[in-house]
């Protein structure tokens, strides 16, 4: 079959299994940095029903960075209740660079004094992926160690709407949850690929060397690619047209895949939807082309993009439905 086998046969039919109908070429070269948690979350946020919205609003109210995620709003700003979300969710990313906090992870780290109703000041970089391990050539790989997205998006779920947690902590834990659920959609959050040329693992394709244009200077990482995928213009306005676009083309359906119960089967869940991404990123995301010992970068192929393109706006949509989901199930009771 051509075209490294259709390209994944079209992958994987853009997983999963039963999901909606098929999506129509996108408007524009268009998940997961700022742009795509903010598309994720303003989807979320629209499918949520007017209670559980006012609960998520006085929820964030309560966050200990709230005047962060505020800054430069007006009270009376159109839609001020997803914008704040949308904020929230992009947060977990922001305090990498904050220097409020610090990388625990680094040797000799250095702690940050702590502040008001932060339960740490740690900016837990490994929460953010659980990479499945994929050998391609027999290397040995490295199963993944410590806290993880996995078990995250699974403590944040229960705290959330916990009347014994803090308002400050669930609104800290409702941040990460939102940030943590769209990551698990990025294939590349799901899969570290182990290799002679990467014998300690790809980190989730960010060693992995890409010419994404057609000049010199049209350099990105393999993870960075799929990260900037729905654009890169924070501005708000835009961001929600392009939700609402989105769900035009892949309407919400009452199914198994979207359906979320904030209970003791969610670990089970979002192991689902952290395979369903390793899957696309086996089958698909790792056929931009082999990988190169010699400095050189693989060309991003039109038709690779293109495929790449829908998968992201599918699988962002999906995380905005089952986002909006556990929320419901968490906030309405």
């Amino acid at each position: 079959m051509p075209l490294r086998s259709s390209l994944a046969a079209a992958a994987l039919l853009l997983l999963p299994s039963s999901s909606p109908g098929p999506l129509a070429p996108p408007a524009s070269s268009a998940m997961w940095n700022d742009v795509g948690h903010m598309t994720m979350a303003a989807i979320a946020y629209e499918q949520l029903a007017p209670d559980v919205r006012a609960r998520v609003d006085s929820l964030l109210r309560m966050h200990p960075d709230y005047a962060v995620l505020t800054r430069g709003l007006a009270a009376g700003t159109p839609d001020f209740g997803e914008r704040v979300f949308m904020r929230a969710s992009t947060w977990p990313d922001l305090i990498k660079g904050d220097p409020r906090f610090y990388n625990e992870a680094r040797q000799q780290a250095t702690p940050t004094p702590p502040l008001p109703g932060f339960p740490d000041m740690q900016q837990h970089r490994s929460w953010h992926y659980l990479d499945e391990p994929l050998s391609a050539d027999g290397t040995p790989p490295e199963e993944p160690r410590g806290p993880s997205a996995l078990t995250q998006i699974a403590s944040f779920a229960r705290a959330v709407g916990d009347r014994n947690v803090p308002a400050a902590t669930q609104a800290y834990d409702l941040s990460w949850l939102l940030h943590l659920v769209g990551d698990v959609h990025q294939p590349l959050h799901a899969i570290s690929r182990f290799s002679q040329v990467h014998a300690r693992g790809d980190a989730g394709g960010n060693a992995v060397r890409l010419q994404s244009g057609p000049a010199a200077g049209d350099t990105i990482n393999l993870h960075a690619f799929w990260d900037g995928l729905l654009g890169r213009d924070r501005n708000p306005d835009p961001v929600i047209a392009l939700a609402r676009r989105i769900v035009a083309e892949t309407p919400p359906v009452a199914s198994s895949e979207t359906a979320v119960r904030g209970d003791s089967t969610l670990e089970p869940t979002v192991k689902d939807w952290i395979d369903e991404s390793a899957t696309l990123a086996r089958y698909f995301v790792y056929t931009v082309g082999p990988e190169r010992a010699d400095g050189q970068r693989t060309r991003v192929t039109p038709e690779y993009r293109a495929l790449a393109e829908q998968i992201a706006r599918r699988r962002v949509a999906l995380a905005g439905y089952r986002m909006a989901n556990l929320l419901t199930a968490r906030l309405r009771k």
